[in-house]
């Protein structure tokens, strides 16, 4: 059976319009990395210094903490935000709350430049506003696709969120490099100005989004419900029922409810609920630990650490590389499974980040023959990486359970995003000469962080592939083991019960699973 079996063109145009909050977090991540190399916005916020007759601009070590640090600081802030916007606003109000504040937070970096002299700290208050509706489109966008997708395309539609993401990054780094011989203010006026795109297109796009099913089930909104469902998955061909598709997504979440012995917060501190969100929070966290936050904002210092002049061809090439890269996330996930594509991946990242440092510490004037062998690691990373992160997605928001969805994803991302902000924060003094002076060493911290990703996944993180999100539930709340979720299937495509709906209303559920033989 095809992956895509139950997916309707119109739910996944609906898809694909949802994702456009995702341009948001990329293009923050391109146009930055590639802006700290842009000699016009140096000079106009950093300091200007003459040294042999020759004019240098730079941001000082504490501005670039900054501008870099505060990106990932907002969106922490607004993963906070996301817990109560995504459950009390929903899905689709959430996405126009967050296109909202991204407006508002360009248009005060945008203003930062009128005047005689720009005011970086106007930039950086307005960077932090646009990046807590990155934080956000962190959370709404994933448990939006995942709420909105069949069981086998779950995998697929998640790493759309990925693929407009790295997108974002591409054209970022595009427009930096396309103005980046201009003299003038244009040269950083225009990709303040391009990011307004993302939030404008969300907007645009809203009317045409229905709202999470499952969400308005669990509010108890069982009519607009079915309305959604039907939208998301009708057509005159396959005689979809959302009644009674809606009918198993109540009985299911009453079913979770009855089972929890506590409510909300305090769920977080109980099981199973515990368990599923230290899976989210490990995979979200250790994803950054492995360098992500690090290659997407200092990139080109570690380039230029490895001995590369010409770095804004190779940063272009490497978004690209990337993309490609996430590509395979709308079939690998869903045929091979979530774990594979943490395991293999997450070795190949510290083996190739580990062999740049080594080969830098060894040649600490870098030959041209150990620049291309670190050029091709750096490309193998990012391939393997692009590989890895459409499945720390769908593993966070796979984990999030039903009556806490909102909480977990919440704080997995929170969490996650803190561990950036660290990153962010330290990194150039650890880097920079005066401080640490690591320089591209610095690839052996993050190289040992994918190796711990490799062995928290093989002992912690469940195999979701092919499970509704109402089976996790029923898995997770059964305590099965990591390695042993992928023994079981079920009767049905959303229950893990095998009694019809309308006999088990107000009746304890009957499960029917089937053990299988793993296959690995």
């Amino acid at each position: 059976m095809s992956i895509y079996n139950g997916i309707t063109p119109q739910g996944y145009l609906i898809m694909v319009l949802a994702s456009f909050g995702a341009i948001l977090y990329g293009f923050d991540n391109g146009w930055w990395s590639t802006l700290v190399g842009e000699t016009t916005f140096l000079c106009d916020y950093g300091a200007k210094v003459t040294t042999g007759g020759v004019l240098k601009c730079n941001l000082s070590t504490p501005q670039q903490a900054a501008g870099t640090g505060v990106g990932p600081a907002g969106i922490v802030l607004g993963c906070l935000i996301s817990i109560y916007v995504n459950e009390y606003f929903g899905r689709k109000q959430g996405l126009n709350i967050t296109a909202i504040v991204s407006m508002v937070g360009i248009i005060i970096e945008m203003t930062s430049a009128a005047g005689a002299k720009p005011r970086y700290g106007q930039f950086v208050a307005g960077k932090v506003i646009n990046s807590i509706g990155m934080g956000l489109t962190a959370n709404i966008v994933p448990i939006y696709l995942s709420e909105t997708s069949t069981s086998s395309a779950r995998g697929s539609v998640i790493n759309m969120y990925q693929t407009v993401q790295i997108i974002g990054a591409v054209v970022a780094g595009g427009v930096v490099y396309a103005v980046s011989t201009r003299s003038d203010r244009s040269a950083y006026l225009i990709p303040m100005g391009v990011q307004a795109v993302a939030p404008g297109l969300m907007l645009l796009s809203s009317p045409f989004l229905p709202e999470s099913p499952r969400w308005l089930v669990w509010k108890g909104r069982k009519e607009e419900a079915i309305e959604a469902a039907s939208k998301l998955f009708a057509r005159p061909t396959n005689r979809f029922d959302a009644v009674d598709y809606c009918d198993k997504l109540e009985l299911a979440y009453q079913e979770e409810k009855s089972s929890a012995e506590a409510t909300g917060w305090l769920d977080l501190i109980r099981q199973p609920d515990l368990r599923r969100l230290l899976i989210a929070i490990g995979v979200q966290s250790l994803q950054h630990a492995q360098g992500s936050s690090y290659m997407t904002s200092y990139i080109v210092s570690f380039l230029i650490g490895t001995g590369v002049t010409n770095y804004y061809p190779i940063v272009m090439a490497l978004n690209c590389v990337y993309l490609v890269a996430c590509g395979t996330g709308y079939l690998l996930p869903d045929v091979f499974g979530r774990r594979h594509l943490l395991l293999t991946p997450s070795a190949v990242c510290g083996a190739c980040l580990i062999t740049v440092a080594a080969l830098v510490t060894a040649y600490p004037t870098p030959p041209p023959a150990v620049q291309k062998a670190s050029i091709g690691l750096i490309f193998i990373w990012y391939f393997f990486f692009g590989v890895q992160g459409p499945a720390v997605w769908m593993v966070t928001a796979e984990s999030a359970p039903a009556r806490n969805r909102e909480k977990v994803l919440g704080m997995a991302t929170f969490f996650g995003f803190g561990v950036s902000l660290i990153i962010n924060f330290v990194a150039p003094y650890i880097q920079n000469k005066g401080y640490g002076n690591l320089g591209s060493k610095i690839g052996f911290i993050w190289g040992t962080f994918s190796l711990l990703m490799v062995f928290y996944t093989y002992f912690w993180v469940p195999e979701y592939k092919g499970h509704s999100l109402e089976q996790i539930d029923y898995l997770c709340g059964q305590g099965i083991p990591a390695r042993k979720f992928g023994m079981y299937h079920f009767t049905d495509n959303v229950l893990a019960t095998a009694v019809d709906v309308e006999d088990a209303k107000g009746a304890e559920a009957v499960v029917q699973v089937d053990e299988v033989e793993e296959s690995k």
